[in-house]
């Protein structure tokens, strides 16, 4: 039981290691963002691209087109540093030639669990894997989601593990959004769409090499260990999202966001705390964040704008084509307006539909490759998979890290 209870603690600091938010690492500012296989398969493109999924958090005018959505659940896995932490380290080789080296401790705390934080101490930001769930439904124009999101956060100053610090994070959000047709039997017409969301999030800071050790040095493992004695960070943010899509004949859509809109402090509200106060009194902690006196990470809101493009025709479910053009944080391209930050900001997807039940998808996101694919049975089990690159560093081509996005969803839509 000891090297279960072990071997379980190591997978799980490998599966749930990772990061969320901007392509240059989170922030404690920063707001939730859900991971969409779709979106990202496409280039990061999709503000413009009607998605009764992903909708809520992309484009809330964008639930103004009637639908039926229920979500129950989805479960999204992303693994960063695919080539590097995965092939590189044997690990896929490894499991192919003996599926039981994922339950050997040994492995997995001297050989497997260096190799990837060794991955992960170049300087800067960088991530492993994420992991999201969550429930949802949409009914009309009215939209409601509840969402998890796991990471571990790493970052390093100076290159070499023994500098680097690890950043657990947990993200949980309640979502509603709405949106309006006005014009809906015009061949014009526009879309309006509001959604807003509590986010209330947790995090610490370890050091990596001092977590190793723990690992490798305990008999009788207990993962609470780890964050005992560390401060904690819980906080809560009620970010708004507002955006107006333009609707032309012939399936051209243009979009306007404004997201990550703060109305109360401008940003995320933080108390510290500690993990025996969260075990022992877990409602009272998080009833404290919204009484106590907290500190507050300002953000901006975000201005984007997005063109879509998906024909209606009479055979459509044959096959339908969908083009989207993203150019995301228009007012920061304003600030700093070169060719890089252009090309940064842009995001480009194109998609193909099959009998809809196939889906085929390709994308550059501030020039690098993207792919993936989707398959729909009896429009109640939906699953995706995609595989793209993000670039972790201030400028493009400093570091650029591949990921695999796996989303499986049952649930009905239409």
């Amino acid at each position: 039981m000891r090297k279960i209870r072990k071997a379980t603690a190591i997978i799980l600091l490998l599966v749930l290691a990772g990061s969320l938010f901007a392509s240059v690492g989170s922030t404690p500012g920063s707001i939730y963002t859900k991971t969409s296989p779709r979106v990202m398969s496409m280039g990061g493109a999709g503000l413009a691209v009607f998605n009764n999924q992903d909708a809520l958090y992309l484009n809330p005018a964008s639930l103004a087109e009637k639908g039926l959505v229920f979500n129950l659940p989805n479960v999204s896995f992303t693994l960063y540093n695919i080539k590097n932490a995965y092939v590189d380290t044997g690990l896929i080789d490894n499991l192919i030639d003996d599926p039981s080296s994922i339950a050997d401790t040994d492995y997995l705390a001297n050989e497997l669990l260096p190799d990837v934080l060794e991955i992960l101490s170049t300087v800067g930001s960088n991530r492993l894997a994420t992991i999201d769930a969550g429930v949802g439904m949409k009914l009309g124009r009215f939209a409601f989601a509840v969402d998890t999101q796991l990471n571990l956060n790493t970052f390093n100053e100076n290159a070499g593990l023994s500098e680097m610090t690890v950043i657990p994070e947990i993200n949980v959000a309640a979502t509603f959004g709405f949106g309006f047709r006005f014009f809906r039997e015009s061949p014009f017409n526009f879309d309006v769409g509001l959604s807003a969301a509590l986010q209330m999030r947790a995090y610490t800071d370890l050091s990596a090499t001092s977590f190793i050790d723990q690992i490798q040095n305990s008999d009788n493992f207990d993962i609470g260990t780890i964050f005992s004695g560390h401060p904690i960070a819980l906080g809560w943010a009620l970010p708004l999202t507002a955006a107006v899509n333009v609707n032309f004949p012939f399936g051209f859509t243009i979009s306007n966001v404004v997201s990550n809109i703060h109305l109360i402090n401008g940003g995320f509200n933080y108390i510290q705390t500690d993990y025996e106060k969260i075990k022992d009194d877990a409602a009272g902690t998080i009833s404290s964040v919204f009484s106590d006196d907290t500190e507050t990470y300002k953000s901006s809101p975000v201005w984007s704008v997005g063109l879509g493009w998906t024909p209606e025709y009479s055979i459509d479910w044959i096959v339908k084509p969908t083009v989207a053009v993203d150019i995301v944080d228009i007012t920061g391209l304003f600030d700093d307006f070169s060719s890089d930050s252009f090309l940064q900001r842009l995001k480009i997807g194109a998609e193909l539909q099959f009998l809809n039940l196939f889906e085929i998808r390709a994308g550059l996101n501030g020039g690098y490759k993207s792919v993936g694919l989707g398959v729909n049975l009896f429009n109640v089990i939906h699953m995706e998979a995609a595989y793209y690159w993000n670039e972790f560093g201030h400028d493009l081509g400093e570091k650029d890290v591949d990921a695999l996005t796996i989303r499986f969803n049952i649930g009905w839509e239409r």
